[in-house]
């Protein structure tokens, strides 16, 4: 996160995750999966090993050609119109899924789930955002909610705002996470600086800041494992 301004009006003032490689677990690599694909939604009807080479040219993943924007993906693939709403849809079955295993019982007993949807719903932007997961006093997800959205290399962040929804949920925990488009998921100075105070705001208000994930391309920050706090 770029830039951190403390808000006048609130209070007082590593984890790698699953790595977008050339090859996962399944021993699936990115151009047979992105291979695999094409042809289930176009099948026949395109030269594959050509769109393959173009998206991973373009792209430089699966990962990142599979999540890329749709007009990303309509500058790539003009010529098949039908394949960039075909991928979203890909794209948005995934991320329900992820989002289907965080709300599933207890949040934080499940770390790898949460950092499977974060990197699944943020690991790709290439524009900055700040989330929160607003979770229960028994853990369990009441929302996943974007609070700010910037550009390459910072995204806007009020405590207060974050404050204020999770008084109106009713939230005892938060989970805050942002991306970094650059791909390292390294926190800067700000991103500790915001982080610590919205901490601070959040104890006195009674709510528990759990942890804080800086999400990048593949790989995931824990401010918890880092002991930051």
């Amino acid at each position: 996160m770029g830039t951190y301004a403390p808000d006048p009006h609130a209070l007082p003032a590593p984890w790698d995750g699953p790595r977008d490689s050339a090859e996962d677990s399944t021993g699936m690599d990115d151009r047979a999966l992105l291979r695999h694909v094409l042809c289930t939604l176009e099948a026949g009807s395109v030269d594959t090993d050509m769109l393959v080479d173009v998206l991973l040219a373009r792209f430089g993943s699966a990962g990142m050609a599979l999540s890329a924007h749709p007009n990303d993906l309509d500058a790539v693939l003009g010529a098949y119109p039908s394949l960039s709403p075909m991928i979203a849809t890909v794209r948005e079955a995934a991320l329900r899924l992820h989002r289907a295993y965080v709300r599933q019982g207890d949040a934080l007993s499940g770390h790898q789930r949460v950092v499977d949807y974060l990197q699944a719903v943020m690991a790709h932007d290439s524009t900055e955002q700040f989330r929160v997961l607003f979770l229960d006093g028994e853990h369990r997800l009441i929302e996943d909610r974007i609070m700010g959205i910037g550009t390459v290399d910072q995204a806007p962040v009020y405590p207060r705002e974050v404050m204020r929804r999770a008084l109106d949920l009713d939230a005892r925990i938060l989970i805050l996470a942002h991306n970094h488009p650059s791909g390292d998921p390294t926190p800067s100075a700000p991103d500790i600086q915001m982080t610590l105070h919205i901490q601070q705001v959040a104890s006195v208000m009674g709510i528990h800041l759990h942890d804080h994930f800086v999400v990048g391309n593949g790989r995931s920050i824990s401010f918890r494992k880092m002991g930051l706090i």
